[in-house]
């Protein structure tokens, strides 16, 4: 009976601090956006089920693994938001697979993933062969997007959460004195007042900040 007990309450700690992790961390976490999401959140689960039925392991000791675990990710999930270059390394960064038509094959190289692999998943989406893309990226979190030809070009995030991304500006062939006087036209003082700034169909769109309490 007391072996019960102790499952239980192991069962509704871990409810609790699972609760408060997704509260804490987000929506995302249900629905992972890039790798390192998808392992944090198996590595909590698997936490859990290796305590939760080892009478070995006390309800003290399972709340502290699981805590630590929890701690380590939104310590990361914070440093992914305060730094670009710290997300990239975390969660690696999008390859583009097709450019203007025409096979990149250092991006499938660097994806790691075979010509034979892509063309499955375009087909499984009715994508009948490369030759229908017009651009076609490789997603962090193992998924492709693409825009066929004659489409209008996917957008691209030049600025994210008051952080401008170098990368992006230079693939579209700007720099960041074009970007800042931009914003400045806008009425916006500097990129740090930018909630997100995005580059679709040729046009620069920015998103400030906004001062309301609405989710």
């Amino acid at each position: 009976m007391a072996y019960y007990l102790q499952v239980l309450i192991k069962l509704l700690v871990t409810v609790v601090l699972l609760l408060i992790y997704i509260k804490i961390s987000g929506r995302s976490q249900l629905s992972p956006m890039s790798s390192f999401d998808q392992i944090g959140n198996m590595v909590v689960g698997a936490i859990g089920g290796s305590t939760l039925l080892n009478p070995e392991i006390s309800v003290l000791d399972s709340s502290v693994f699981i805590t630590i675990w929890i701690a380590i990710l939104l310590l990361l999930r914070y440093a992914k938001g305060k730094n670009l270059n710290i997300k990239a390394l975390i969660d690696g960064q999008r390859i583009q697979l097709i450019r203007q038509g025409q096979l990149r094959t250092a991006g499938f190289q660097k994806a790691r993933v075979s010509v034979r692999d892509v063309e499955t998943l375009l087909h499984n989406e009715g994508i009948q062969g490369f030759h229908e893309l017009d651009n076609l990226w490789f997603e962090t979190n193992g998924q492709l997007t693409y825009n066929k030809k004659g489409e209008q070009k996917l957008s691209l995030i030049l600025i994210e959460e008051g952080i401008i991304n170098q990368a992006m500006l230079e693939y579209i062939g700007k720099d960041e004195a074009w970007l800042q006087q931009e914003i400045k036209q806008r009425g916006l003082p500097d990129a740090a007042a930018v909630f997100c700034a995005e580059w679709a169909s040729d046009k620069l769109w920015i998103y400030p900040y906004l001062n309301d309490n609405h989710p």
